[in-house]
Parts: structure tokens; C-alpha cells; sequence
């Protein structure tokens, strides 16, 4: 039985030699980024990779009157974003891709194979992952995204992956979480976490979404660390 609700989209060939855990963000599900599944499964690359889009519970955001929508954790302040961060229900989340990667793994899937990615506040746990998390994958994907709890991830650090890539991708006109904000989690990972391999891309008039582009490269990042044959 899985450990969380998730739109699963088994490889087209068996039995699974890859996965694609990707994490949605404030108030989305699984199914938005499903069409990554779609996208990738046209490519004869990833006819053994697994896609797991899981959807995250419902709670109420502060910050939006405290209105329920599907959330990773409680936005209290987007002003002082650590000082006052959601530390419980960052870590419940975080626990949450540990047991999805571990599930991967159960079910026969080499861990070094393995991508955990996100966007925006999936984005935050993906990078959260790549500090905390005791078991090597192949990668991390941060899509928009921003860092939260960064006390505590320095107190949890595992070495595991600190030479596992990563792939940022932000867009300049991003208002949600703006590119200074990119700039910071990337010297945040890279200086005080020490990620060695940390690659942020920037998008010229790109919001706070995806764009071809930025698309096109996370498929050249995803083939270059996944072992596709």
C-alpha cells in the first residue's frame, strides 16, 4: 500500500529501472505536473522510469486567511519566510519523500536511479531532501522554488548527497518568489550546505511557472543523471 495518496504513472516497459518523484506546489495536486509523465513517456529514453506525483493534504494557509487548499506546509509570512516557518510540517513533509523514496527502492528500483524534484513550495522540499535525506539518488529538481527552515536543515544534514546534482530553474519575472530569492537558496545550498553540484538556470521573462525552455533543459539534466538503457 502506498504511503501517500498519488497520481502513479507506472514505466510503459517492465519491470521499472527509474522513478520521477515530483512534488506540486501551494494549492496544485499531482495531476498538474502529470503532463511531465506524458511529455517524457514519448521519449523512447524513459520507457523503464516510473512517475510519482503525489498530492499534498489540505490545511489551512495563513497567510491566505487561513484558507484550506492542498499545501506541503503553512505559509505564515512571505516577509519572514524563516523566521516564522511551519518547522513541523516542513519536516512531516520531508518524511513523506523519504518513505516515497524508499517505497521506489522496495519495489526494485536502484536508488542512484531515483529523481526527487518540485515545484515551488515542492521545490522547497526537494532541496530540503537533498540536505536531509540519508540515502543517495541520482538527483534533485527545484523548479521556482525558495528554502524554509534553514536553522534546522543545518542541524539534520546528511553527507549523502552532497555531490548529488541539482537543477534550479527560476524565471526573473517571477513576482511569487522572486529571483533574488533564487539567488539566495542557490548560496544557501551551495556555501553553508556545501552541494557541490548545484546548477541554477535563470529565465529570461519567465514568471512564476514553467516554460519550454526551462522544460527542455530539465530533460537534458534528467537524461544526463539517469542511467536510461
Amino acid at each position: 500500500m502506498s504511503v501517500i495518496n498519488a497520481i502513479k504513472i507506472a514505466s510503459k516497459a517492465q519491470p521499472a529501472k527509474q522513478s520521477l518523484i515530483f512534488l506540486h506546489g501551494l494549492g496544485d495536486t499531482g495531476s498538474g505536473w502529470s503532463f511531465l509523465a506524458e511529455l517524457l513517456q514519448q521519449d523512447p529514453a524513459f520507457r523503464y522510469t516510473n512517475f510519482i506525483f503525489p498530492n499534498a493534504p489540505v490545511m489551512g494557509i495563513t497567510v491566505n486567511g487561513n484558507y484550506p487548499m492542498p499545501a506541503w506546509f503553512d505559509i505564515r509570512s512571505w516577509d519572514n519566510v524563516q523566521s516564522q516557518a511551519d518547522v513541523a510540517g516542513f519536516l512531516k513533509s520531508l518524511h513523506v519523500v523519504e518513505r516515497l523514496v524508499d517505497e521506489q527502492i522496495q519495489n526494485g528500483v536502484n536508488p542512484q536511479n531515483i529523481v526527487v524534484g518540485g515545484f515551488s513550495q515542492g521545490a522547497a522540499l526537494a532541496l530540503g531532501s537533498a540536505v536531509t535525506l540519508p540515502t543517495k539518488i541520482a538527483g534533485f529538481v527545484a523548479l521556482s522554488g525558495f528554502s524554509i527552515i534553514n536553522d534546522k536543515l543545518l542541524e539534520l544534514k546528511s553527507p549523502a548527497n552532497s555531490d548529488t546534482p541539482i537543477f534550479h530553474g527560476h524565471g526573473d519575472q517571477d513576482t511569487v518568489i522572486p529571483l533574488k530569492y533564487g539567488h539566495s537558496v542557490e548560496q544557501f545550498f551551495t556555501k553553508y550546505c556545501g552541494i557541490s553540484n548545484y546548477t541554477m538556470n535563470v529565465y529570461s521573462g519567465m514568471e512564476h511557472s514553467a516554460s519550454p525552455e526551462e522544460i527542455e533543459d530539465l530533460v537534458k539534466f534528467l537524461k544526463s543523471i539517469l542511467r536510461l538503457h
